[in-house]
């Protein structure tokens, strides 16, 4: 075979082969197209094909080189670009493939060898001289190291403390392993250790790693998330702990099987101003009241396991007669008898004209689980009483009152209600209003859940979208067997013009309601011109729903454009249906 004229010295025998140059490019074409469309075994087939017609075609080989570098196949790579140098020793892709490949590789001597003998083997006036120069005086910068300097000797102590500081637990821990160095800049550095945080630790930590983190930060630590102990070493964290006298900030997801003695080192915790025991740590009703009474300063309080009736008298003895500096508080319990459990002992004093316990209390979260139709009675104020300033309500198995609705504060900006009931409710009887209304308001009211809530249906849910003024922005009502889709449009449409907020909505749930299908999402999306969010979860909808809202996508008349569909559970809506509306750009759950 006679050598190609101008690209390339002939090695071996002469192949009586005739080339044929349309062949080589077309095959040389489909591999290029099969790439761009990261079919890299087609490529790697069409460049065979076009080589085996024209072995020494550079170009396609620089395009093979290419691909099996994209399938990290180094070897075959190397081999094609060892064989573009052969062939074209004096040309500059071989050398630059070369080089390339072997970095990739990670043999970085071998590339800057080569760098080195492709100036060596390229004529004084080849073009490619300056480009190659260029990459071998990086590579040799990187090799010596370059200009890299430590930045924690290079920054002002300022900066470096201000980086440092935005590193999680975890990241600190692996700084300190990479140099001697960086271990003692941190332990310079106390204030970086003023957080702990062990629940992303992947195995149980011991109790000395915690005593390390504490010397560390020379016993100022201001907050602390505990978990992923061994069990029994949790008694000697807390003594650790309690040495800390700035700790204002306690999570505890670890188990401790002795309530008193938790009760007895956590009143050491004075300064504490917010604390969360997980499900793992049972407390008596009792020691949460002591709890509280014995931190003056907490402002946030989370008990998520309290275990045993809470006494029947008025106003519990350990619970405090005053604490204006709580502004959360959570209760949780998924003990099982609860029936005749009334509200006012669970949290004593909540309710009160002259001398309530928690004046300014914003958010209040009473959860049982699994909640039940009346896993408590929730009845918080006597006549007279009111709540306080609350903006944030969250009730799991709560049985309300007639008057619940009335003695909501107009400060409330979010109310969650999962299952519960309403006292003394007759079954069938839902043809009346049995919530008094009174003249409450709720302007503020901008979240509102109802999940598995059998006493919400048309009458009573009017009062919380249109009697109540509300600026809801969010609203579910999931589960709720009472309402069907053509009684929740009829609120939503309003037609009177009570609260024209609803309009407003972006967040929209009504999961598993009775009639929804698509012609009920279609009037919802009318109704509701700013909704971005929407769950569908257990409806009738088909593909067709989906359809809508993609074709909406790229309608210019449509201001909002839904940005999220959740449609769990619905099992007319085609695979196909879900592929187009995420081509057009919404977030489908399904």
């Amino acid at each position: 075979m006679t050598s190609r004229p101008d690209s390339r010295i002939g090695r071996g025998p002469i192949s009586k082969k005739k080339i044929n140059a349309e062949q080589v490019a077309a095959h040389q074409k489909a591999g290029q197209i099969a790439y761009k469309k990261g079919n890299l075994q087609g490529a790697i087939e069409s460049f065979t094909q076009a080589l085996a017609e024209d072995a020494e075609d550079v170009g396609v080989l620089d395009n093979r080189a290419a691909t099996y570098c994209s399938l990290k196949q180094y070897g075959q790579a190397r081999a094609d670009a060892r064989n573009m140098v052969k062939i074209a020793p004096d040309e500059d892709r071989g050398y630059l493939r070369l080089a390339k490949i072997l970095c990739l590789d990670g043999n970085f001597d071998k590339a800057r060898d080569i760098y080195e003998y492709a100036l060596v083997k390229l004529p004084a006036e080849h073009k490619g001289r300056d480009v190659i120069s260029q990459l071998l005086k990086k590579l040799r910068d990187k090799l010596a190291g370059g200009n890299r300097r430590d930045p924690f000797s290079a920054l002002p102590l300022e900066i470096a403390h201000l980086t440092l500081s935005l590193f999680t637990f975890k990241q600190l821990a692996a700084i300190l392993r990479v140099s001697k160095g960086w271990n003692k800049f941190l332990e310079g550095l106390p204030s970086v250790w003023m957080s702990i945080d062990l629940t992303g630790a992947r195995s149980r930590v011991p109790w000395t790693s915690v005593r390390n983190y504490i010397h560390r930060s020379r016993v100022e630590l201001t907050r602390a998330t505990i978990g992923n102990l061994v069990p029994a070493s949790t008694p000697k964290v807390l003594d650790m702990l309690s040495r800390c006298p700035k700790l204002e900030h306690l999570d505890l997801m670890v188990s401790h099987e002795q309530p008193k003695e938790f009760y007895a080192k956590i009143k050491a915790f004075r300064r504490l101003k917010s604390i969360k025991c997980g499900p793992e740590i049972k407390l008596s009703h009792a020691s949460i009241g002591s709890i509280i009474s014995s931190l003056p300063r907490l402002e946030s309080a989370t008990f998520l396991q309290v275990w045993d009736a809470p006494s029947r008298a008025p106003r519990a003895a350990t619970w405090p007669q005053s604490h204006p500096n709580m502004k959360s508080l959570t209760i949780a319990s998924s003990q099982e008898d609860r029936t005749g459990l009334s509200f006012p002992v669970v949290v004593p004093g909540l309710g009160s004209t002259t001398e309530p316990a928690f004046p300014n209390l914003q958010e209040l979260r009473l959860l049982w689980e699994p909640a039940r139709s009346c896993s408590y009675r929730f009845d918080p104020v006597q006549d007279g009483e009111h709540l306080p300033p609350l903006r944030v309500l969250d009730l799991r198995g709560a049985a309300v009152q007639h008057n619940f609705y009335s003695i909501l504060p107009g400060t409330l900006r979010t109310l969650r209600f999962y299952s519960g009931s309403i006292e003394n409710l007759v079954v069938g009887g839902f043809g009346g209003n049995f919530l008094t209304p009174s003249e409450n308001k709720l302007p503020n009211l901008s979240t509102l859940v109802f999940n598995d809530t059998p006493w919400v249906h048309a009458d009573t849910l009017a009062l919380f979208l249109l009697h109540s003024k509300a600026s809801l922005r969010n609203l579910h009502v999931s589960f709720c067997h009472n309402i069907n889709a053509r009684g929740f449009l009829s609120l939503l449409d309003d037609p009177r013009g009570m609260n024209p907020e609803l309009r407003n909505i972006t967040e929209l749930g009504v999961a598993c309601m009775a009639d929804m299908d698509d012609t009920n999402a279609g009037h919802l999306w009318a109704t509701l011109p700013k909704l971005k969010i929407l769950d569908l979860s257990q409806t009738k909808i088909t593909g067709c729903t989906i359809r809508m809202f993609a074709d909406a996508q790229s309608d210019d008349q449509t201001a909002t454009k839904l940005e999220s569909l959740i449609i769990k559970g619905c099992d007319n809506v085609s695979r196909d249906a879900i592929d187009y509306g995420r081509s057009m750009g919404i977030n489908i759950v399904a």
